[in-house]
């Protein structure tokens, strides 16, 4: 076990130096960093003698409608509760987590398909090394990100006179986590197809149909998307990482700290279960489609 993890540590640094080499890293870091100042620069502008308001902004008037419209004005009210700067983070971080993601997904798939990963089977690692240096790789770059990020958001609070307010880390650590458990799910969609488009199809398959799912439990508008859920949604959202962010942010708006790192720890046990099934599978199917 030690080596192999040691084989996946030596196998990442070499991924991530390339990625440092790669310029869709920086792409996507700069089109998250731009949607977080827009998203800030409309919410300064947003603002009058009473509070926000939606319709100060076309873009927030679109924002507030959507929002609404799909979650509810109670979810869209606790969104903004304490400025924007919750809302802006998930919106930047998902340019360079479908970057990642994709990127891992679509990668591995093609070198388990060419034979990269069993020519180096051959040497000191398995093909269980291989992808957990891409996991490794993952996690790794999105510290990077959400570490600039953080610096980007309080420069940007105290250029517009704003508060990131009390929750802001303890969301990011959420979305962290979160990114984490998704990553996991995208080596299983790469271990259990035998081309890169058939893993991306299925990753891209199950983030969306685990987005339905939860919300439907917010949702007010579509009986077929509350129907859908209302059946599923017991199964399906012990295993969704949507699913424990929001139960997170629950337990965080009610100050029960104790849930809600108990809610990370599960995230984090749950990121292992889906690892370890991709080493059985990995370990049943080979390195060789």
């Amino acid at each position: 076990m030690s080596l192999r993890l040691r084989a996946a540590v030596v196998i990442a640094k070499r991924r991530i130096f390339e990625s440092f080499l790669n310029p869709g890293y920086y792409i996507a870091q700069a089109v998250g960093l731009l949607l977080s100042y827009i998203l800030i620069s409309g919410f300064v502008s947003s603002i009058d003698s009473s509070g926000l308001n939606y319709m100060l902004h076309p873009l927030y008037e679109f924002i507030g409608r959507l929002l609404s419209g799909a979650f509810g004005i109670t979810f869209l009210e606790k969104l903004f509760a304490e400025g924007p700067f919750q809302f802006v983070s998930y919106v930047s971080f998902v340019p360079i987590f479908i970057y990642l993601s994709f990127s891992t997904v679509f990668r591995f798939s093609l070198e388990k398909k060419v034979g990269a990963i069993e020519l180096l089977a051959y040497g000191p690692v398995d093909g269980t090394s291989c992808f957990l240096a891409f996991y490794i790789k993952d996690i790794i770059l999105t510290i990077f990100y959400l570490l600039f990020l953080i610096l980007f958001l309080i420069m940007a609070a105290l250029l517009n006179n704003l508060v990131l307010g009390p929750a802001f880390l303890y969301t990011l650590v959420v979305t962290f986590f979160m990114a984490m458990l998704l990553y996991s799910i995208s080596i299983l969609a790469s271990v259990l197809t035998d081309s890169g488009a058939s893993a991306m199809v299925l990753y891209i398959g199950i983030i969306l149909f685990l987005l339905i799912v939860i919300m439907g439990s917010f949702t007010i508008g579509s009986a077929y998307v509350r129907s859908f859920s209302s059946v599923l949604s017991w199964l399906i959202n012990w295993f969704s990482p949507f699913f424990y962010w929001g139960l997170a942010l629950s337990f965080l708006e009610v100050g029960n700290m104790l849930a809600y790192f108990l809610i990370l720890l599960v995230m984090m046990v749950l990121s292992g279960l889906f690892l370890f099934l991709s080493h059985q599978v990995i370990k049943i199917r080979g390195v060789r489609p």
